[in-house]
């Protein structure tokens, strides 16, 4: 791969195919700024986006792309869905990366019938300006799976040379673009212009990131700037203004309201004012209609009117201008028994259907029911009432309601009948939903609600200026300077030398701890994070009770790095808040689990100290329960007996060997009962390693640097290794380094 991408220094422009609806876009075109185009947090965030989300995203755009399958790198038959994530993950580059460079290049995401040259040279890679794409030189590059992963690697490969090719554009260093002197401002903006050294296609991409990743609230979400009182719904990129209370209430209940800074509000273009009650009786005119949320029904005549027994006091008389926005819907004749419909309980099956003058319609779960007809009340009736109506497609949510699926910890809203994922916590809370507002309903109900697109949050470009610190999301930086280093004349190796430029790092043998290999293993380093499998471990020999819970107590379980969010006084169960503790090394809930077993925590801490002495570990040492003080200490040697130890537990084993997990406060205060992560070790969750992960701790401060012990396992044969390693300088690519070294492991030993 790397001579391939030496040979093509001059080559790695693309060819832009300009299709008319998605070149330079009008809407934010001004808000470009060409030295920052994306951030490198953002390019390199592989996990945005699950298998799911990548098919639902090109199902919601209906290109071609959402049904097509080809071969892989590898001459694998998969979907382009698969393809596209298999990529993201092998290079950990954003998928959304690769979903911006398929419609830059050839429209492929919208493309419905995108003819093979498009599909054969999806990203444009390995093409330049002048290039012919019959030239046989360039056949290699050909194939929309070959394309695809190309795109990624490419991107890592900058990262992972920057320092070793000339070539590659680089930070704070003025180039001339298409005549423009452009200075990149981060490394992602100056690869994204050594990809493609124009300004238009850069904008391009811009443009595209904008409208699709932006973070855009959902149609039916209610919206307010926080200094304002009037209200929005929010439909089809439009925010339209409540004109008074009961206008929104008949429609929606108030609780989901979510306040957003004015700019957010600045993003929706203004549509036409809610003024009118639900359900009101309109007269315009002689005629008479009946507002059903987006629809006017108009009544056959005044006497259908009367017939239903409205009052003449409760009609609003309006001018035909008032319901221009609306849609003119079905009439209401005089047959007509119900002009709102029915929500019928069958007595002989207990099912619940809504019921209109022709038809009935399956309602799976009784809380779509309360939400989308909150005015009718369930009758009970006979299964004959059904006879003569025809069936339709079963009921689902209305706009902006929140529902997750038992047995999952995914949380999804509604739009046009479909659901959309909220791809993180993170997400969850920024664009501030409120946790007391998920309702959970059963499988099928959710599988009713086909998926579309996830929702993310918008990002605001910030320029990294500060430094790392132990909550494990640092701003990005390429190195760390803080880090304590061996001198290179100190450094010492055991057995097969591995090269890199991680301080420390150790291998052994699982079964029998013999060290195969290392790095400096006998030298003191910060343990950092590291200091949470040995606080586990004492806490289960001292027997916490994992069913008991724990109430936050701000005083008493104050850390330097409190990333936890909890408010005071709400209750977590022990187990729950392993997972906080282990999963995401977090470091409040190490304080609340301390505390369940021991008040005074200097106490809990002689006692692990006397523990390790105990174990003959001389350089090991501790000074709080979390890895936030530079004070405890231990060696690459020490740590593995350590880890060995402690993952003789097998509930310590299973916490650190968790993807994922999803748990609910069991007192709530703040309305943010809903706790969910992935591990902290982004490995954990990438696919295709040639071995398994049985369990990981990550560590990090700016003095230790980063730092990952794993317990694994090769896959032909299942011996399992334990590979420590530590003083990483490179955050940002914190995985790179220990991933290679456990590749060389497996094939070495």
């Amino acid at each position: 791969m790397k001579k391939e991408l030496k040979q093509l220094i001059c080559a790695i422009t693309t060819f832009v195919l300009m299709m008319p609806n998605f070149s330079v876009l009008a809407a934010g075109s001004n808000d470009f700024n060409p030295n920052y185009i994306i951030s490198d947090e953002e390019i390199q965030n592989s996990q945005s986006m699950n298998r799911e989300d990548i098919q639902a995203f090109l199902g919601q755009y209906g290109g071609y792309l959402a049904g097509y399958r080809d071969e892989d790198l590898n001459g694998v038959r998969r979907t382009a869905s698969d393809i596209i994530y298999r990529a993201a993950q092998e290079h950990r580059i954003n998928p959304k990366y690769l979903l911006v460079k398929l419609q830059k290049e050839q429209s492929l995401i919208t493309a419905k019938t995108p003819t093979q040259k498009q599909l054969d040279w999806a990203t444009g890679y390995g093409i330049c300006d002048s290039c012919s794409k019959s030239d046989p030189t360039l056949q290699k590059h050909k194939g929309f799976g070959t394309q695809v992963d190309s795109a990624a690697a490419i991107i890592r490969w900058y990262y992972d040379n920057l320092n070793q090719e000339g070539w590659i554009k680089r930070t704070n260093t003025t180039y001339s673009i298409d005549g423009i002197p452009v200075r990149p401002a981060n490394l992602a903006t100056a690869f994204l212009y050594t990809y493609t050294p124009h300004i238009l296609g850069n904008q391009n991409f811009w443009n595209l990131w904008q409208e699709w990743f932006n973070q855009v609230y959902p149609n039916g979400s209610l919206i307010k700037a926080i200094d304002s009182p009037t209200i929005y719904l929010i439909k089809d990129g439009e925010k339209r203004a409540f004109k008074n209370m009961s206008a929104l209430v008949t429609r929606f209940d108030p609780k989901f309201i979510i306040s957003v800074p004015q700019t957010e509000l600045n993003n929706y273009t203004t549509g036409s004012e809610i003024s009118l009650p639900n359900y009101s009786i309109l007269k315009a005119g002689s005629k008479y209609y009946l507002l059903d949320n987006d629809f006017v029904r108009p009544f056959a005549s005044y006497d259908v009117v009367r017939q239903l027994g409205y009052n003449p006091d409760e009609i609003v008389e309006i001018n035909s201008a008032d319901i221009s926005s609306y849609t003119l819907g079905k009439t209401i004749e005089g047959k007509t028994k119900a002009p709102l419909g029915q929500i019928v309980r069958i007595k002989e099956n207990n099912q619940l259907y809504y019921i209109d003058d022709t038809s009935f319609y399956l309602i799976t779960d009784e809380q779509i029911a309360s939400i989308n007809f909150p005015n009718l009340t369930i009758e009970k009736t006979d299964a004959a009432q059904l006879n003569n109506l025809t069936q339709g497609e079963p009921i689902k949510f209305k706009d902006g309601i929140l529902f997750g699926i038992t047995g999952s910890n995914k949380i999804f809203v509604t739009e046009d009948g479909k659901k959309r994922h909220i791809v993180s916590e993170d997400v969850f809370n920024g664009l501030g939903f409120d946790w007391n507002n998920i309702i959970w309903v059963d499988q099928f109900t959710g599988l009713n609600h086909t998926t579309a697109e996830p929702l993310y949050l918008r990002r605001q470009i910030q320029i990294a200026e500060s430094t790392l610190d132990e909550s494990e999301s640092p701003v990005s930086v390429p190195v760390n300077e803080k880090m304590i280093r061996t001198p290179e004349n100190k450094t010492t190796f055991i057995g097969k030398k591995f090269d890199t430029n991680i301080n420390t790092y150790l291998v052994a043998d699982y079964d029998t701890n013999e060290i195969l290999a290392g790095k400096n293993i006998d030298d003191q380093r910060p343990m950092a994070s590291f200091t949470k499998a040995m606080t586990a471990y004492e806490l289960m020999k001292e027997g916490i009770n994992l069913s008991r819970s724990q109430t936050y107590d701000p005083a008493d379980h104050k850390s330097v790095y409190h990333k936890f969010r909890i408010a005071e006084g709400e209750k977590i169960i022990n187990k729950n808040l392993m997972y906080s503790a282990l999963v995401s090394s977090l470091n409040t809930p190490v304080k609340m689990l301390v505390d369940s077993v021991e008040e005074n925590e200097n106490n809990f801490i002689k006692r692990m100290n006397e523990q390790v002495k105990a174990w003959g570990l001389s350089k090991t040492s501790f000074v709080d329960v979390t890895g936030e003080d530079l004070g405890n200490l231990t060696t690459a040697r020490e740590y593995l007996e350590i880890y060995k130890k402690a993952t003789k537990n097998i509930d310590i084993s299973k916490f650190l060997g968790l993807k994922s997990y999803q748990y609910d406060e069991i007192l709530d205060i703040d309305g943010k009962k809903n706790h969910y992560d992935n591990h902290s070790n982004a490995l954990v969750n990438e696919l295709s390693l040639n071995f398994n992960i049985i369990n990981s701790k990550t560590g990090y401060l700016d003095e230790a640097g980063a730092g990952l012990a794993m317990t694994i396992q090769r896959k032909t044969d299942n011996k399992k290794f334990v590979i420590i390693s530590m003083g990483n300088p490179d955050y940002s690519n914190r995985f790179d380094e220990p991933k290679r070294l456990a590749n060389w492991t497996i094939s070495q030993f």
